[in-house]
C-alpha cells in the first residue's frame, strides 16, 4: 500500500454500522441495502442533487453462498456523480460482483463490465475500474489499478 492514508474518523460510526449491518443480514438469507446508504459509509462527498440521482438507483440485493461469502447486484440508469473531492464516480447500469463479510470487516470485489469508475478530471475525464471496497475497523481503502491511485480513509 503505497497510498497515504487520509484520516476521516466521521467514517467510523457509518463503517462499522454497515459491516454489522451486512454481517448480520447475511445470516438471515438474501437480503438488500440501500445504494446511498453504502455510499455513506465510503466517504464520498456529494451534492445534494446527486444524492438524489443515488437514491433513485434503490437497493443493492445480497445473496449469501456461503457462511461468510455472496453476490451482489444493483440495476438501474447508468448515473455519473461528481463528488465535491474533484472525482466524478461512475455507476454502470448494472453493478455487481462479490462480497465477504466477517464481524469486523467487509470486502465488496467488483466485477469487470460491473464495477464502480473512479474518474479524474486532467484536460479529459480519465477514469478507472473500481476493483475493490475493504473496509474495517480501522480504515476504507478504495482498490484501483495502480497503487498510485488508491484512496484509503482512516479513522
Amino acid at each position: 500500500m503505497l497510498v497515504e492514508c487520509i484520516p476521516r474518523p466521521e467514517l467510523r460510526a457509518p463503517v462499522l454500522e454497515l459491516i454489522a449491518r451486512v454481517q448480520k443480514a447475511h445470516a438471515g438469507g438474501e437480503f438488500t441495502i440501500a445504494l446511498a446508504d453504502m455510499f455513506t459509509s465510503f466517504g464520498l462527498s456529494l451534492a445534494d442533487a446527486e444524492w438524489a440521482k443515488l437514491r433513485a438507483r434503490g437497493d443493492v440485493r445480497f445473496t449469501p453462498q456461503s457462511e461468510s461469502q455472496g453476490a451482489f447486484i444493483n440495476q438501474g440508469p447508468k448515473r455519473e456523480l461528481p463528488t465535491e473531492d474533484g472525482l466524478t464516480i461512475i455507476i454502470p447500469s448494472s453493478l455487481a460482483g462479490d462480497y465477504i463479510t466477517t464481524p469486523s470487516s467487509l470486502t465488496l470485489k467488483f466485477d469487470e463490465e460491473a464495477a464502480l469508475r473512479g474518474c479524474k478530471r486532467v484536460f479529459v475525464l480519465i477514469c478507472q475500474d473500481i476493483i475493490k471496497i475493504d473496509a474495517d475497523e480501522h480504515k476504507v481503502y478504495i482498490d484501483l489499478p495502480g497503487e498510485k491511485y488508491d484512496l484509503c480513509f482512516v479513522f
